[in-house]
Formats: C-alpha cells, sequence, structure tokens
C-alpha cells in the first residue's frame, strides 16, 4: 500500500465489510402445494478464493512485523492482533471453499497476493475491529502506560490509543517458563492436556465460553484433572464478532466473563483463577474490575511463539526454541487449537526438560500478583 492510499485510510469513512453469501428469499407457495426449503445461496468460489489471497497476504506482512518487533511496542501490538484476527477469518473462507469444492485451498505459487501487501478494504476491516488507524471515539484523552500491578503488568496505550496489557515476568529467575495455550478448548486440546502432563508441565488453558459444550465441557474437565489450570479468555474471542473487549463496556465484560468463569466452575469442580483478554486488549477500568469482581488475575505474555502464522511445525518449534533462549526465561503463549501447536508443544516440553528449563506451576501468577 502506498502513503496515499495509507492517508486516505485514516480519514474517509469506512464502509462495513458485506459478507459474501447472502439467504434467498422465495414468495409463499399455497397451501396445498408442497415446497421444498431453499437453500442458502452458493458462494462465488472464484470470488472467494481471491478473498483468500488478499486476506493471506496481509497476513504475511503482519507475520514479519510481528517477528521482529519488540513484544510490546505498538508496531508488534498491531501485527499481532491483526495476524491473529486474519488468520480466524481465512480458516473461514477456507472452510467455505471446502464445502463448496470438495477439497482443501491452496494458494497458486507466485499468485497476486503472494508477494504480501495490506488492501485498502483489508486494513479498513481492520480499523473497524482494533481502531489502529484513527482514534476511537472515548480514547483521545488516554493517557501514556498505567500500572495495574507494580512489576507485574500495566496497561499501555498503543497505535491511536488503543490500551495493551504488558506483562512483565521479573518474578521468574532465569531457566523458568510458564506455559500458556488460547482459545480452547477444541479436537487437540485433550491431546495436548495429556502431553503437557506426561511432561510434568503444569500449564494454563484459557478457553472460550462458545467452545463449552458438552463437548468442550468434557475437555476441560480433562484439562483439570491432569493438572491444569483452566481459565477465562472470553465468550467468543472477545466480543461475538471476535472484536477486542474495549468493544464492550466494563459491566458487560465483566458479566460475559463471570458466565464463562460459572461454566468453567461446573465443568471442572474449581473456580478459575486467570484471566487473558482476547489479544491483550483490554481497557484499565475493565481489566481492573475483572480482578475485583471475579477475583481473575489477569496474565499476558512475555514471549509470543506466532504460531497462528506458520502452519509448518518444525518452523514453529524451531522459532519458539530461539525466543526462549534469547529472554532465558518469560511467559509462553501458544494456542492448542492449531496442529501445528500441538506437535511443537510436545516437542517443545522435551525440549525444555534436556536445556535446563523448568515449568512453573501458574501459581507463581498469582503470587506475583498478590506480592507475596
Amino acid at each position: 500500500m502506498n502513503k496515499k492510499t495509507f492517508a486516505l485510510a485514516s480519514i474517509v469513512s469506512l464502509i462495513p465489510f458485506l459478507p459474501l453469501s447472502a439467504q434467498l428469499k422465495l414468495p409463499m407457495a399455497p397451501a396445498a402445494v408442497e415446497v421444498a426449503a431453499a437453500n442458502p445461496a452458493a458462494d462465488d468460489t472464484e470470488a472467494l478464493k481471491a478473498e483468500y489471497g488478499e486476506f493471506y497476504s496481509a497476513l504475511k506482512v503482519f507475520s514479519n512485523v510481528a517477528y521482529v518487533s519488540p513484544v510490546g511496542s505498538p508496531e508488534y501490538v498491531e501485527a499481532a492482533a491483526s495476524g491473529q484476527y486474519l488468520r480466524a477469518r481465512i480458516e473461514g473462507m477456507a472452510s467455505r471453499i471446502r464445502r463448496a469444492t470438495g477439497a482443501e485451498y491452496t494458494l497458486p505459487a507466485a499468485g497476486k497476493w503472494d508477494r504480501g501487501t495490506v488492501s485498502f478494504r483489508v486494513r479498513s476491516e481492520l480499523n473497524d475491529v482494533f481502531g489502529f488507524y484513527s482514534v476511537p471515539a472515548g480514547r483521545e484523552n488516554d493517557s501514556r502506560g498505567v500500572p495495574i500491578k507494580a512489576g507485574y503488568c500495566q496497561i499501555n496505550f498503543v497505535k491511536n490509543n488503543v490500551p495493551f496489557l504488558v506483562q512483565y515476568d521479573g518474578f521468574l529467575n532465569k531457566g523458568e517458563v510458564i506455559l500458556t495455550f488460547d482459545d480452547g478448548p477444541g479436537a487437540l486440546t485433550e491431546e495436548v492436556s495429556a502431553a503437557m502432563k506426561e511432561g510434568k508441565a503444569p500449564s494454563i488453558f484459557f478457553v472460550l465460553g462458545r467452545s463449552l459444550g458438552d463437548a468442550g465441557k468434557a475437555r476441560i474437565k480433562a484439562e483439570a484433572a491432569d493438572g491444569h489450570s483452566v481459565a477465562v479468555h472470553g465468550y467468543g474471542h472477545a466480543t461475538e464478532s471476535d472484536k477486542p473487549f474495549t468493544n464492550y463496556s466494563t459491566e458487560k465484560t465483566v458479566s460475559q466473563l463471570s458466565g464463562v468463569a460459572k461454566t468453567i466452575a461446573e465443568a471442572t469442580g474449581a473456580k478459575p483463577g486467570f484471566f487473558r483478554p482476547p489479544y491483550g486488549i483490554i481497557s484499565v477500568d475493565a481489566i481492573n474490575a475483572v480482578y475485583s469482581e471475579l477475583n481473575l488475575v489477569p496474565v499476558g505474555w512475555t514471549i509470543d511463539t506466532l504460531d497462528w502464522s506458520t502452519k509448518d511445525p518444525d518452523t514453529l518449534f524451531a522459532n519458539t526454541v530461539s525466543m526462549i533462549q534469547k529472554r532465558g526465561k518469560g511467559i509462553v503463549l501458544m494456542h492448542d487449537i492449531h496442529a501445528q501447536s500441538r506437535t511443537a508443544a510436545k516437542r517443545l516440553v522435551g525440549w525444555l526438560a534436556a536445556n535446563g528449563y523448568k515449568v512453573v506451576s501458574p501459581e507463581r501468577l498469582t503470587k506475583a500478583y498478590k506480592g507475596e
């Protein structure tokens, strides 16, 4: 995108992204005539493939930026949050293409979008979700950096006053690691949970309420039985449209998280003790209210594996090891819903043990937050 186009994106009114599919509506048939139910209109497969390429191209850009940017920097926050969102959008498109064609879709080599660009449409959608490119209403006078707990975490305002939870890990000794997994439970969750138990790696699984049907409840019950902490992430990935909690009032945020916490307690027999805001984005008032009203300790991360950015487990494993070696300790962020993350996490546990690292209990976070 050239500078002129980027500037235009900041000042024009954004047009909401329109879904590609629509519901067919047929006139009502006479009562005596049976008419088969109308099926939803089929996706325009070629248009959907082009859209997939457009969003995949943007994902490549943000992946590259996230890898080279310091965790917590404005560039990192924009890239990591955008990348997570785009990965989910792309997976949704892939499912629609698969339903329409009966086959997995792979972008053609050296295609139109392979060179890595962020189109005006993609940037406009990201602005609607996160507000990175224009100051959202109500955030015009936010200050720079608000301590939540000294030495543990604070809220920094980045990219047009978007509030981001900055986590510290000074309470960890060199060689100590805390493992965390987001966005489950899913089909791979129990395998990841069992592998972490076998590797003597007590972990935190931040779960989504929308995945806590009967199967999901059974999965988090297994996590708890494996000795892990089942924690709150949100109902959806924050709001129903996967926008961050800054699109909700503090009261609605607390209400939603309260419901997820109750479901976790009913399924596992233990109240959750931790909370991680999706994308790490949340207001100061909301994060304080979540602790004071629900007694949930906020948890960010200091090592982001960026496992959404690649589907190759070998690349993911190598990148994760490199990040841990560089920092020497940290709170590691992964996802138990990705196949590459499942494979890399199982290898990682063995690598940590073989290289003198120790996976410590999540309760270290509670003690650090309370100053114990």
